[in-house]
């Protein structure tokens, strides 16, 4: 249903607010639970009626008693800003809960980001994933971009780059300003990834210097995952791009600098200084290898440009 989607704003636009307040209150007062949570915005905004803040707690009351979403999502959002009531955040939280559970896709994705961002509850990663995925499939462009990240993060079961990158770009084709740059970063990530097969690996300073490439991949919007190998050996690199500076030589080597992790764990301090990608020596004289070799520093500059101003 449309309205479990709109936010309380959205839906009093829809309703026609301020002109229709007269016939909302009227149903409110009839009994519809939806018009009681529409007035109880109302009166919370003046809009349409004069602003009272005691009437709009009475009416989210009213709403959510009878289990409607909306109803339980306007009288958590009463608790947060003290609407006719003390501010009591655990109780917003708690109702917010209650509506999302209930089948509000809007608290969905409010619940998600408290989860996420644990400023007023303790985070929680995978309830956050839980729920974002709720708003997401709902249509929340916000939601759709905190669920993409989370699917990138390594803490979590279920764990889905490829996932996650789908619903980046989603976000960005509905607006969502950060993931148009997310999704930009991803894209410039492909085609690192489409030139970085069989290049040889230098100046590491470790045990996988004289490695080629196996594949590259973006491990999230701003790091990709480097996998190489050394006589049957496998290793991976994780580069940073929002750390990390790009240096290229003619259209043979490329250097990156910066933040450089060694393995697919983030945690430790094996972080080396630089990464050196180039041809090998039959490949060097060749122009479509030397045309990779251009797109791979002109796809690393255009991903680490990005990162680096998000």
């Amino acid at each position: 249903m449309q309205w479990r989607t709109l936010t309380g704003p959205e839906l009093r636009r829809l309703a026609g607010f301020p002109g229709s307040a007269a016939a909302v209150l009227a149903a409110a007062q009839n009994g519809d639970p939806r018009a009681m949570a529409l007035i109880s915005g109302a009166y919370a905004t003046g809009s349409g009626v004069p602003r009272n803040d005691s009437e709009a707690f009475r009416w989210a009351q009213r709403s959510a008693a009878t289990g409607l979403p909306l109803g339980i999502h306007v009288l958590g959002l009463d608790y947060f800003y003290g609407t006719g009531v003390a501010p009591d955040p655990a109780q917003y939280l708690r109702l917010l809960r209650q509506a999302a559970d209930a089948g509000s896709i809007v608290a969905a994705g409010e619940y998600a980001k408290a989860l996420f961002r644990g400023e007023i509850t303790a985070k929680d990663l995978a309830g956050a994933l839980r729920y974002a995925k709720i708003g997401a499939e709902g249509g929340i462009a916000e939601s759709k971009m905190l669920y993409g990240t989370l699917l990138y993060d390594r803490s979590l079961a279920g764990r889905n780059p490829a996932e996650g990158g789908k619903w980046i770009r989603a976000a960005a084709a509905d607006g969502y300003d950060f993931a148009r740059k997310a999704a930009a970063a991803l894209d410039a990530q492909d085609g690192f990834s489409a030139s970085a097969k069989q290049l040889f690996v230098s100046n590491f300073g470790n045990s996988l210097v004289g490695a080629h490439t196996v594949i590259a991949a973006a491990d999230d919007p701003c790091v990709t995952q480097i996998v190489v190998d050394l006589n049957g050996t496998t290793g991976s690199f994780l580069v940073n791009w929002q750390e990390t500076v790009v240096a290229s030589a003619g259209n043979s080597f490329l250097n990156l600098s910066g933040a450089i992790l060694n393995g697919t764990q983030r945690a430790g301090d094996d972080v080396r200084n630089s990464l050196g990608l180039s041809l090998h020596r039959d490949q060097s004289d060749a122009p479509e290898e030397q045309d990779r070799m251009f797109e791979l520093a002109s796809s690393a500059k255009r991903v680490s440009d990005i990162c680096h101003a998000l």
